[in-house]
């Protein structure tokens, strides 16, 4: 938005006008507030005589209720009293030590964990991949060793399900178990 030229310059001399009028006033309160300086300005004193001829505030009434004398021998009285007898440690808990914990009973002995199964007798040995993109594995069944395909079975137990570059997954034709044999490294 464009504006005329005039107004930029009006606009600056307003905006120190009125900085130097704040600045101004600033520093006259600070000097108001300086020690030996107990000036009360004309508008402040007329703001607290208006204030008081209100009438008494509430703060004051509640005061009036209270004596404002000493007397001295009611606190001679009090303080001649003798002090209760407490003989107990104000850092010790009341009610005594606390109770010991009940021992936990014994556990019963877990029942002994079935044997492992015994370790599969087959290894997976190696992996090629032949041309036309199928997968053969090399997997050792106790001692032989065989090249098998995915859907084969090795020996008349162990089916392979699946051939990758990291491992052969087989299924045992016995438990329905599927057992994944990792290639050597």
């Amino acid at each position: 938005m464009k504006l005329p030229a005039g107004i930029n310059q009006w606009g600056s001399a307003v905006l120190g006008v009125v900085s130097f009028i704040l600045v101004a006033k600033l520093v006259a309160q600070y000097r108001a507030m300086q020690p030996g300086h107990s000036q009360t300005h004309p508008a402040t004193a007329s703001v607290s005589s208006k204030r008081t001829a209100k009438g008494p505030s509430h703060v004051a009434d509640d005061l009036a209720q209270y004596d404002p004398e000493i007397h001295f021998d009611a606190l001679k009285a009090l303080d001649s009293r003798p002090l209760p007898d407490e003989d107990r440690n104000p850092f010790e808990f009341a009610g005594g030590p606390p109770p010991a914990p009940p021992k936990p009973a014994e556990p019963p002995k877990p029942a002994p964990a079935p044997p492992p199964p015994p370790p599969l007798p087959l290894k997976a040995m190696g992996y090629n991949e032949l041309p036309g993109g199928k997968k053969e594995a090399i997997v050792s069944l106790n001692d032989d060793v065989e090249m098998v395909h995915e859907g084969e079975m090795i020996g008349t137990r162990f089916k392979v399900l699946k051939i990758d570059p990291a491992k052969v997954v087989v299924e045992d034709g016995e438990d329905k178990k599927t057992v994944e044999l990792p290639f050597p490294q």
